[in-house]
């Protein structure tokens, strides 16, 4: 990896909670290298109490809303040599920030704000193009960008950097008979259970030593969810993950503790991303991606629609719209496991040392 070439004081500005969790590997490599004072600022009203708690920076600002004068006397207090504007907040004061070197990282446009971005095209072009370099987090946002009137030169593609994650150790939480054939659903809601216990009765025709585990989003429904469980299968044996020691060798297991999920997606040979079936939105899609686990997913996923595409990439993505959908699916991957595209640990590595790179030079 090449050596980190900024020095000084380096300023990151967060719109929110989500673009501080995607760029916080770049944060904390930036920030340990000891040449370097990081200094951040947020505009969320919402995220002040979550701010106050991290201490991955030296300090921290809130600029609420990020109007010029608030910019104006933040760079003249802090005095920073280079700016790094995370996402998406396009606030003029921002944009226009004097500021030696400026980078936008995992910067994207989307459709809705695309149309708004036009119309003021003029501005907008000029003020991009005062960036030294717009990181994009995909080929789609990099032509927006384009198209609103920034130089190509200034454009590079790095990918998404919510792929960047640093696990740590994760350890398997249960132990499962080899022979046994495990689907994991993770952070499930309501109505997604049933539609999967009606989908793994036709499942266990097919693969009568298939186990379900169903991790509930909230545990405090779990014990609805084993009620329902035990309705649907009465001589099936089903049992909460607190009754479990060392091994389960029963059916349908409901997991009833915190913090265990990425144990289960690890030991999974399939894996499910709950509130994706219902109207919910989804959640981390790349969760069982890190184990390279064949991922099912609903059509409810516009909160992490972004996160679909590197599935996609990683050869991992199974779309399903309901009961028949799944079943087929699981019976397609029982039969013939999905080749692995690419590995995720290395394209997490390569999307960071982009970055790394790119605001290196």
């Amino acid at each position: 990896m090449r050596k980190l070439l900024l020095v000084g004081k380096i300023w990151f500005h967060t719109p929110s909670v989500g673009e501080f969790n995607t760029a916080k590997p770049l944060i904390e490599f930036v920030k340990n290298n000891k040449k370097h004072t990081v200094v951040l600022s947020y505009s969320s009203p919402r995220a002040e109490e979550f701010f106050k708690k991290q201490n991955s920076v030296d300090k921290i600002y809130k600029l609420f809303p990020p109007l010029g004068f608030k910019v104006k006397n933040f760079l003249k207090k802090e005095k920073p040599d280079t700016f790094i504007l995370v996402e998406s907040d396009r606030y003029p004061a921002l944009l226009t920030a004097k500021v030696e070197r400026k980078f936008i990282v995992n910067a994207r446009i989307s459709k809705k704000s695309f149309r708004l971005l036009k119309l003021f095209k003029f501005f907008y072009a000029k003020w991009f193009n005062t960036f030294e370099k717009i990181l994009c987090k995909d080929e789609e946002d990099c032509k927006r960008f384009h198209l609103l009137g920034v130089k190509s030169s200034i454009l590079h593609l790095c990918g998404n950097l919510k792929a960047v994650s640093k696990l740590g150790e994760v350890k398997k939480v249960i132990k499962f008979p080899t022979e046994k054939f495990i689907i994991v659903l993770g952070s499930t809601h309501e109505g997604e259970e049933e539609i999967w216990l009606n989908a793994f009765k036709k499942i266990r025709q097919k693969i009568p030593y298939a186990v379900l585990v169903i991790a509930p989003r909230h545990i405090g429904r779990a014990n609805k969810v084993c009620k329902l469980a035990k309705e649907k299968f009465p001589n099936l044996i089903i049992k909460r993950r607190t009754e479990i020691t060392d091994t389960f060798d029963g059916d349908i297991l409901i997991v009833d503790t915190l913090g265990e999920l990425l144990g289960f997606y690890k030991t999974a040979n399939i894996c499910f991303v709950g509130g994706s079936l219902v109207k919910v939105g989804g959640h981390n899609l790349l969760e069982p991606a890190f184990f390279s686990k064949p991922t099912l997913y609903g059509p409810y996923i516009f909160k992490f629609k972004d996160l679909e595409r590197i599935l996609e990439n990683l050869g991992l993505a199974y779309k399903v719209k309901n009961e028949i959908d799944i079943v087929q699916t699981v019976i397609n991957i029982f039969k013939k496991p999905p080749k692995i595209l690419k590995n995720f640990e290395n394209l997490s590595m390569e999307i960071f040392n982009c970055y790394i790179q790119n605001i290196s030079i």
